[in-house]
């Protein structure tokens, strides 16, 4: 005799909700909470209320089901909220009309229309879930380097799969010059995250200049620290890249520090560019010195600013001209952008051609000297630099810049006395700096105390300038007086 088996099926909804917790890290309480919203629509679908029912997940025996009110009845006009007498009978004999009934449904016999649309209200809340949970996981990384790899490309778009999420690279944030294979791993930076509808896009770049920025932050690790700081990245993404850099720091040389010893570290830089060029920009406060070291590889002889109308003028030799320039005007551009200044080139050759006019070079002071003080911050030079008197040593020179003394115009209104007054200056010297003054430059009013110390000028007349200058004290002088 053959014994019948039941095989008692499982409840679909109990390995719906132990698959979605194994495959996206889900929590089982907010899988449950979407399930639930899914059958008390697909209750609502078919009986037009969900007023009177609740969920029930029974975890012992994994099984789920609704549980609803009904009031009894003698006729139904309400299925979802009523019952009739007769089958609430057959659950409970001794049940009467206008009593209340709990009856319980299996969600799987609520039909094909409200079993769809369940599984609508599940797949649309489940996404939700997933994106609010992208959104914050990865709202924090925002600006960020990230390693994924390459899952495909349609039309012009690419699409990076960085473990936890797919995210995608539009033709904008590509590099022109570069290749991008299935399966190939990758270095992007999180550019944004940007919501479309109901959908959350995950937008990854390596056109960004920010992407430079970041890849310097890994290489140099003053920029890390901020020793170093990057002022502004200008780039034309495959072209060229200019990353503007600065210490506040004077031992610390920030063009060294992020080329690094033999180039080791810009190398590494490079090779993740692949074909784009690399230009590091020392910044200055000087517009003029700025505009000169963005331009580089090309060295401007001459450079002119207008800082009011934000323009610039720089002379470069016939040879760099190109240099200056770039392939399409990419490097001017790119400098124009980092300073700030619309920067017009110009070979010397082609200077000196349109400058062959007084009445050009008019128009040109007319329209740059009226800025340049104020761009610079400077106040203009006061006088002729100590360094240009021939036969003035370094030390002397020192020695006079202490007290305050910088230029040949405030050494000619001192005379003997102040100068000995000068700590480390002797009579010899002071004598020997005004006999320098003498030869080397021209006065054109001689002062009258000139003559009172020509008898001693006399007596140091057979020193030569450079031993006084070097400095003999008036105690030796002193002594000197005394053995004669």
């Amino acid at each position: 005799m053959r014994t019948k088996k039941t095989i008692q099926k499982k409840n679909p909804f109990f390995e719906a909700i132990h698959q979605v917790v194994a495959e996206k890290g889900f929590s089982r309480e907010a899988v449950m909470e979407v399930i639930e919203a899914g059958l008390l629509a697909a209750y609502r679908k078919k009986y037009k209320t969900s007023e009177n029912v609740r969920v029930i997940f029974d975890k012992e025996n994994e099984e789920v089901y609704t549980l609803s009110k009904r009031q009894v009845v003698d006729k139904v006009v309400l299925p979802g909220m009523q019952i009739s007498l007769t089958e609430a009978k057959k659950l409970q004999p001794d049940i009467q009309i206008g009593d209340e009934i709990e009856i319980r449904e299996d969600p799987t016999d609520f039909g094909r229309i409200a079993a769809q649309t369940a599984s609508q209200v599940i797949t649309n809340k489940l996404r939700e879930l997933e994106q609010q949970r992208i959104k914050e996981e990865y709202s924090e990384k925002v600006g960020e380097l990230l390693n994924g790899y390459i899952l495909r490309k349609r039309g012009d778009t690419v699409y990076v799969d960085l473990g936890r999420v797919e995210a995608i690279m539009p033709k904008k944030h590509q590099i022109p010059t570069e290749k991008y294979r299935v399966e190939d791993k990758i270095k992007v930076l999180l550019y944004s995250l940007e919501e479309d509808g109901r959908n959350l896009k995950v937008i990854v770049s390596r056109a960004a200049p920010l992407f430079v920025q970041k890849l310097f932050e890994i290489e140099v690790p003053e920029v890390y620290e901020g020793t170093v700081e990057i002022k502004k990245v200008g780039r034309i993404p495959g072209v060229r890249s200019k990353v503007v850099v600065y210490s506040e720091r004077p031992e610390v040389d920030p063009v060294g520090a992020c080329v690094g010893v033999r180039g080791v570290r810009i190398q590494a830089i490079v090779r993740e560019l692949g074909t784009e060029r690399i230009d590091i920009v020392e910044y200055s406060e000087d517009p003029r010195e700025f505009i000169a070291n963005a331009l580089t590889p090309a060295t401007p002889t001459m450079v002119k600013v207008d800082a009011d109308n934000k323009e610039a003028l720089a002379v470069v030799p016939d040879r760099e001209l190109s240099q200056a320039i770039g392939k399409e005007g990419a490097n001017v551009k790119i400098a124009s952008y980092i300073t700030g200044y619309r920067i017009d080139v110009k070979s010397e050759s082609e200077f000196s051609q349109e400058m062959s006019t007084p009445e050009a070079r008019q128009r040109l002071d007319a329209l740059f000297s009226k800025t340049e003080v104020v761009e610079e911050e400077e106040p203009e030079e006061e006088g002729t630099p100590l360094e240009e008197l021939p036969g003035l040593t370094k030390r002397v020179q020192k020695l006079l810049k202490e007290a305050g003394i910088h230029y040949l115009e405030d050494l000619l209104e001192l005379d003997e006395e102040d100068l000995i007054n000068i700590e480390g200056i002797g009579r010899a010297t002071a004598s020997t700096i005004f006999k320098l003054l003498s030869e080397h430059v021209d006065i054109e009013e001689i002062e009258e105390e000139e003559d009172e110390t020509s008898d001693e000028d006399g007596q140091l007349e057979s020193e030569s300038s450079e031993e006084a200058v070097e400095g003999e004290s008036k105690e030796e002088l002193d002594e000197k007086g005394e053995n004669s």
